[in-house]
């Protein structure tokens, strides 16, 4: 489909396209360290590609990125920008509630970075009691079973994976400029027993923020990844957008 990006759009333009599609899709992302081999922005870099295959194939209107998150787990590490949970849920609530009156009756978050997840789930709870759009929150499901069949890595306990054979595989084939390929080193960090059930800054399990191996990756094993991700998406979304009517 046709592919519309709101801020390239009139005023006029804006309101009709997304009362006739009903879907805002919104790309998240953040500013952190990924090694020595992945820019600070990464999370931002899938976010985009993926909400852009996403909107390509289910014709929702594709939001401007929102560039920063929640990044206290690496905030410690050189060139992480971090901002809290609540300044997230916020702002999150007042786009939704927005998009709203520009005709909006779903929003897909199209999440890069895992440590969002906690921030979106409230936003999307506080919009269902505020009666606004739906918010569905989309951070690369089917990853994990996908990885199973394609990479020789697998997401660590809690589905985290970083700057691994994962990630960089998927950045290799978005944007193989940005990865730095004489720079990869692999670190598989020993996670300790409690690491799911505290606060754990990376700190104490990584030195370099990579937890796996990303001399592993390849742009096709990324490819195969990206596509699961938006297929697995894409079905939702359809079903969301039959739901309506």
């Amino acid at each position: 489909m046709n592919l519309q990006r709101y801020e390239l759009l009139s005023g006029e333009e804006a309101r009709r396209i997304l009362e006739a599609r009903r879907l805002a899709i919104l790309p998240i992302g953040a500013i952190e360290a990924h090694g020595p081999h992945l820019p600070v922005g990464t999370d931002n870099l899938l976010a985009q590609a993926i909400a852009e295959r996403v909107a390509e194939q289910v014709g929702g209107v594709l939001l401007p990125l929102i560039p920063y998150g929640q990044v206290w787990s690496l905030q410690d590490f050189p060139g992480s920008l971090s901002i809290s949970s609540e300044t997230l849920v916020s702002l999150l609530v007042d786009l939704g509630l927005s998009l709203q009156r520009q005709g909006a009756a779903l929003v897909a978050v199209i999440n890069g970075h895992i440590g969002n997840g906690a921030a979106l789930q409230a936003a999307a709870r506080r919009l269902y009691q505020l009666k606004g759009p739906v918010m569905y929150v989309f951070t690369y499901p089917g990853i994990g079973e996908a990885a199973s069949r394609i990479c020789s890595s697998r997401p660590m306990p809690g589905g985290y994976f970083h700057a691994d054979e994962i990630e960089t595989s998927l950045v290799l084939h978005i944007a193989p400029e940005q990865v730095r390929r004489d720079r990869m080193i692999r670190e598989e960090p020993q996670l300790p027993p409690d690491f799911l059930y505290r606060p754990v800054p990376w700190t104490e399990i990584t030195r370099t923020g990579i937890l796996g191996d990303p001399t592993l990756a390849t742009a096709e094993k990324g490819e195969s990844l990206l596509e699961a991700i938006v297929e697995q998406i894409v079905s939702v979304l359809r079903f969301a957008l039959q739901r309506l009517g």
